[in-house]
């Protein structure tokens, strides 16, 4: 009987040289859906990504897409239903966006002409369409950002694993492009640092510190005032869907009122 959820991740725990980056995280985002991993720097959000598209090994737990487990899918086939946009994306020299795109492209074996369309029409999307023949080394950090988002559009996997997506984009691409993944109606776990594009788009968020899930639930329950005093070191509320913050909250002066 087919899972309720697209995506499972089960008492998941990930090591790395001895250390436990991610502990005990659980989680299961239904199809469709969009979910956030939140938190500070170091809380473990990029490690569990990285599990998802079998760049770290876990050291114990289970991870299921559509109720299989992710040792049941061979590598292309996992790589067909799950794709990534990460932040140390690599680049080989004398690749140009086209190049890049028709990379991603290749695992899937598709028709000439919808692998065309396919790669055109996320080059149109990325607005690089007029770049897509210039070497990818000459492309701004936003306009690269934009190649790897262009190749993973046109991929279109089943279940969408953003880092950071945002990273080095202007505000017109922040947004077309996040509402080109919403459009669609895939499912997608992603990280994100910009608290007002989690509320905006994400229908579930998990609060995550020191590798553990801390809280969970709609964006606005989680990222109460109380919340961001602890976790990001700042005072700020939300005031409908917009962030406003007094200030940072220094570590000094939360010791000395405890």
């Amino acid at each position: 009987m087919p899972s309720e959820f697209a995506l499972e991740i089960n008492n998941l725990t990930v090591e790395i040289a001895g250390a436990a980056y991610v502990r005990d995280v659980s989680l299961a985002v239904p199809e469709g859906q969009i979910h956030g991993l939140l938190g500070p720097n170091g809380a473990g959000k990029t490690t569990l990504l990285r599990s998802l598209y079998r760049a770290v090994a876990p050291t114990a737990g289970q991870i299921r897409a559509q109720g299989r487990a992710i040792g049941d899918h061979a590598h292309h086939e996992w790589a067909r239903k799950l794709g990534a946009l990460v932040q140390s994306a690599g680049l080989l020299d004398g690749l140009t966006p086209r190049d890049i795109v028709e990379i991603g492209l290749s695992v899937l074996e598709l028709p000439h002409g919808e692998f065309d369309r396919r790669r055109q029409d996320a080059l149109e999307l990325a607005g690089l369409a007029d770049k897509q023949d210039q070497p990818a080394g000459k492309l701004s950090g936003g306009e690269l950002q934009r190649c790897y988002f262009a190749q993973l559009l046109a991929c279109d996997p089943e279940i969408y694993v953003l880092d950071e997506p945002t990273n080095h984009l202007d505000l017109h691409y922040q947004l077309a492009l996040l509402d080109e993944v919403r459009r669609r109606g895939r499912t997608v776990l992603m990280t994100m640092h910009d608290l007002n594009l989690a509320v905006r788009y994400c229908d579930h968020v998990y609060l995550m510190a020191g590798g553990r899930i801390v809280e969970h639930g709609r964006p606005l329950e989680v990222l109460n005032r109380q919340n961001l005093m602890t976790h990001y070191l700042v005072d700020g509320q939300f005031h409908g869907n917009v962030l406003s913050i007094t200030g940072p909250i220094h570590q000094q002066s939360q010791r000395r009122r405890a």
